[in-house]
């Protein structure tokens, strides 16, 4: 075993260097990024040609991040200047007034972080860079979280159970925004620090001391809570403050839904705290996480101005985004596989209210896993020096985890009960548009804090046979949720895009893509954004896939249809002949289309989900337009401007 001295070093001093310190949280990367490669294989053989997803919510992001990198550009003064506003943007709607960006999950936060890239590669390798980095960020911030009161080893397998946990890698699927999820760890971390609890401290946790007594375990960080001392206001409170605004304004910027799921889970987390760490709360201590906090908060508001008020602007919802009662967590989500992990068959089995996308079912974390927290719970929280952070964890997450059920409570898609405690949020203006499917995210995060504070006892005790049944346990939870290879479709970009567009539409014009972009959780429905952004937004899209208002309606997801697009919808979605190309009805639908400024229609013969058959709108608008100004390279344009 050693000596005594030898044993304690590594755990209390550390390594005295910076780059000592940083040595084991490259390699911690390092091997998060092999996960990640592994995960999305298929992605990184082909970054620039692939999505996973099985929605089309990807074309979204991609037209996000590209168009955040053009308008940066155009402020740079090496972009073509037609690109619009960072948060409110006539490049696609252009009909319709524009899209309000701080309505849609714009990314933008992200979007110019990778602008650089985006300028160089594309918007769509810069998109499935975020989708392979994104469990690494996540798994580094749960990290600096689970090191307050665990060792290295076993902080580090707990936080990459977050990083690539079902709900990760599912929402992975196609809401990068959602799945990003720095921020809800690191505000526990402000939280903590903010009140002085958790952290190690130079001449605690002596592993000689621990061994093998109940009531402090095996050494390392101090986790007993202690008191913190200084004022309620000194630099390092300020400091912290500012650090935590600065993310939490960051957060405004990535997904606002998130940034307010933070905000419920944070409030479950002080009641947690405020019940089971009392003793080790002074006033002090809460009056220095009021002050941080309302620094944090001031900083944070400061930086979403512009977000802010942009939100109450036009064309933004004038209702609740999504309808209440269908994206609940069903109670036996935890347990039935699905989606990502190995073990399911790829969608879950269970009964829904209505269809919904496989990108939002990332309740599973498996039988064992629970069955490992419960086992954990009994034996720790009672006597254990990890007492505090298990109850505390435990709490948060079963608190989060009843809200994350929404109202009503669904078991096995019946309705279990007709109202639960979710019902208080959704009565709550702009909290209502939370879906609660979508805070499993946080209860998944005290989950495995859990099993963290599990491994670490079960490694520090592993010469009894209580520890290593649970080891074994905790092998098996792992084995259970991990993800399988994510599989991806095909982007098809007509080469157009990137070769010839530039010489044929001139920057600035007013385009009618078919076909366009719609509402449809299904791969390539609304791919028409991608080639826009591809293109570099040389021109504005009549069409587009947003959340918005209308005239006529008060939450809209894509453009309104204009005349032609209405003669078209009945002709095929509702079985009727193609409409007569030379008839009043088209004739009329063309000139308004004239009238409103659209230059060119620009057809995409063989794009996946074009509507009718081979050949039926090539010969429509031959006859309605007449022949195109270009035909090849996957398109045919057509000008009306004439």
């Amino acid at each position: 075993m050693g000596s005594r001295s030898k044993d304690r070093e590594p755990f209390v001093y550390g390594p005295t260097t910076t780059a000592g310190r940083l040595r084991p949280w490259l390699w911690f990367a390092l091997l998060l990024s092999l996960a990640s490669f592994t995960v999305f294989g298929s992605v990184a053989a082909d970054p620039g040609g692939v999505v996973v997803a099985d929605n089309d919510d990807t074309s979204l992001f991609i037209w996000w991040l590209g168009h955040g990198a053009q308008v940066i550009a155009d402020r740079l003064g090496f972009g073509h200047g037609q690109t619009g506003g960072f948060l409110f943007t006539d490049s696609m709607n252009a009909l319709g007034g524009g899209v309000n960006g701080a309505w849609n999950t714009s990314l933008l936060g992200i979007a110019i972080l990778l602008a650089p890239l985006t300028w160089v590669a594309g918007p769509i390798i810069s998109y499935n860079l975020l989708i392979l980095a994104i469990p690494v960020v996540n798994s580094l911030a749960t990290a600096v979280l689970f090191r307050r009161f665990l060792h290295r080893l076993p902080a580090f397998i707990a936080a990459g159970g977050v990083g690539f946990s079902s709900y990760v890698i599912a929402q992975l699927g196609g809401h990068p925004n959602l799945a990003m999820a720095i921020t809800p760890p690191l505000t526990a971390v402000a939280i903590l620090a903010l009140l002085g609890l958790g952290g190690r401290e130079r001449g605690t946790g002596d592993p000689e001391r621990g061994r093998g007594d109940p009531e402090h375990g095996a050494g390392g960080a101090d986790v007993a809570f202690p008191r913190a001392s200084g004022p309620w206001h000194n630099r390092r409170v300020r400091r912290i403050g500012l650090g935590f605004g600065l993310l939490l304004g960051f957060q405004f910027y990535i997904s606002t839904e998130v940034l307010a799921g933070t905000f419920l889970a944070a409030l479950c987390f002080l009641i947690c705290l405020a019940v089971f760490a009392h003793r080790s709360l002074t006033v002090h201590a809460w009056m220095r996480l009021g002050f941080g906090s309302l620094l944090a908060g001031a900083l944070a508001l400061l930086c979403a101005v512009p977000l802010l008020v942009t939100m109450a602007g036009a064309n933004a919802p004038a209702g609740t985004i999504r309808p209440h009662g269908v994206w609940n967590t069903d109670l036996l989500d935890p347990i039935v596989p699905a989606a990502p992990a190995w073990l399911s068959s790829g969608v879950s089995p269970l009964p829904r209210v209505m269809d919904i996308d496989p990108a939002e079912l990332g309740g599973y974390v498996g039988v064992p896993a629970l069955l490992a927290a419960l086992v954990i719970l009994i034996g720790l929280a009672r006597r254990s020096r990890f007492r505090l952070p298990l109850r505390i964890a435990t709490a948060t997450g079963l608190l989060v985890f009843t809200l994350a059920l929404g109202s009503p409570i669904l078991l096995n898609g019946r309705v279990l009960a007709e109202a639960g405690p979710f019902a208080l949020v959704e009565a709550v203006p702009v909290l209502n548009n939370i879906l609660p499917m979508r805070l499993v995210l946080h209860s998944t995060i005290a989950l495995f804090a859990v099993l963290g504070i599990g491994l670490e006892w079960s490694l520090a005790h592993l010469r009894h046979r209580r520890a290593r049944l649970l080891t074994g346990l905790l092998v098996v939870s792992a084995v259970c949720v991990v993800p399988g290879p994510q599989t991806a479709h095909e982007v098809t970009v007509p080469d157009f895009y990137t070769e010839s567009l530039a010489e044929v539409i001139p920057t600035g014009s007013v385009v009618k893509t078919l076909p366009r972009p719609l509402a449809w959780a299904q791969p390539h429905a609304d791919e028409a954004m991608v080639w826009q952004a591809v293109s570099g937004f040389r021109y504005r899209e009549t069409g587009g896939y947003f959340i918005g208002s209308s005239p006529n309606s008060p939450v809209i997801y894509s453009a309104p249809e204009d005349e032609l697009d209405a003669l078209l919808h009945a002709s095929v979605f509702e079985g009727a002949d193609m409409p007569d190309p030379t008839g009043p009805d088209v004739l009329a639908a063309i000139a308004s289309l004239r009238a409103a400024g659209v230059d060119y229609i620009v057809l995409a013969p063989e794009a996946p989900l074009l509507p009718g058959d081979d050949g039926d709108y090539e010969d429509f608008l031959d006859t309605a337009v007449g022949a195109p100004e270009f035909a090849g390279e996957g398109v045919r344009v057509y000008r009306l401007d004439q």
